[in-house]
């Protein structure tokens, strides 16, 4: 008889939407409860808010309530949530109040890697975890699966690696999430906090490139971030509104590991809107290994689809429940579990 898990989703929005449809698909899960701040949703089925099949699932706004509940894992889709400092530990305290309930938690948060990145806040999560018996595992599509999971397994392809650039990006022209307010869209760039943005999408995506070091045998000198930011070539039309010629329409971020000065792992990434009608920056899903063969490259077209961009995102965490509830307690990292594929 097939192993069912019982499963708490807590964040409705886009990766959420994409995680309870393929909960209700997967036999071996049960949803037991849905949880978001959403005054919409609050009280509606957590499937139909969605144009999905009924759950039976009423969603709630008391994540202590839904606690109590008997489940194996929460899918941790809440918002990002910095202190003064601009660390995470808001959102590192709310996973370890997950994790004190003796719940296991996969999130797609990116508090990845973080014993490099965040010792602290690794410290305070494994330990909390292990107190517990439980475990907590970071995953989703950036920081993860494409950066660092899937560059690392093609990298065991090589007999020997001397460097790594993984390439990656997103058209935010329909995206609605209200994150995507910093990236300034419309905005005069010679009045927009780029630095600050810099420094921000780094702290989101650098820990990738750090992991991919780690496990090809790197150790940075340094790791270096670059900002690009681009204007619109003509009045751009996202469907959030107008975008004025001469505005902000676009950011490439290159965040590098380096060794006596040359990049030996790199993470390009792109933020722009209109990409069908402006190329620059252009969006390419590549990955581009140098060693032994001379040269790997990877492709890996229709990645994020503009209408439904976030099922990669939650497929990862979803598809590796069962080795997270089963595994052992603590901080884990989806390189350290057993192939994941796709659930039943």
């Amino acid at each position: 008889m097939m192993k069912q898990y019982k499963v708490i989703v807590w964040g409705l929005g886009n990766v959420g939407r994409a995680a309870i449809r393929m909960i209700q698909e997967k036999k071996s899960l049960q949803l037991v409860a849905a949880v978001d701040v959403d005054p919409k949703k609050i009280g509606q089925d957590a499937g139909e808010i969605f144009g999905f099949d009924k759950t039976g699932i009423t969603v709630t706004d008391d994540i202590d309530k839904a606690l109590q509940l008997e489940a194996d894992v929460v899918l941790d889709y809440t918002p990002l949530v910095r202190d003064e400092k601009g660390g995470f530990t808001p959102s590192a305290l709310g996973i370890c109040k997950l994790l004190k309930a003796k719940k296991n938690v996969i999130t797609t948060l990116p508090i990845y890697y973080s014993q490099v990145t965040t010792p602290d806040l690794y410290k305070m999560i494994n330990d909390t975890a292990n107190e517990n018996g439980v475990s907590y595992l970071p995953t989703g599509l950036l920081p993860g699966a494409y950066a660092s999971y899937i560059p690392t397994v093609l990298a065991g392809l090589m007999g020997h690696v001397d460097n790594i650039t993984v390439q990656s990006g997103e058209d935010d022209q329909h995206n609605y999430s209200s994150w995507v307010k910093v990236f300034g869209y419309g905005m005069d760039p010679d009045k927009f906090p780029q630095d600050k943005l810099k420094m921000g999408i780094a702290s989101y995506y650098v820990s990738g490139v750090y992991e991919m070091g780690a496990r090809l045998g790197f150790k940075f000198d340094e790791v270096k971030i670059e900002h690009e930011c681009f204007t619109a070539p003509e009045d751009l039309h996202p469907t959030f509104g107008t975008v004025k010629k001469g505005t902000i329409s676009g950011h490439r971020f290159t965040m590098s590991g380096l060794i006596n000065g040359e990049s030996k792992v790199s993470l390009i990434y792109v933020h722009k809107i209109c990409d069908d009608v402006v190329k620059t920056p252009e969006i390419d899903n590549k990955i581009h290994i140098e060693g032994i063969p001379k040269a790997l490259d990877i492709k890996i077209d229709g990645m994020m689809p503009l209408d439904e961009s976030y099922v990669t995102s939650a497929a990862p965490s979803v598809n590796v429940i069962p080795m997270v509830v089963d595994g052992t307690s603590g901080f884990l990292q989806a390189l350290d579990l057993k192939v994941v594929t796709p659930l039943l």
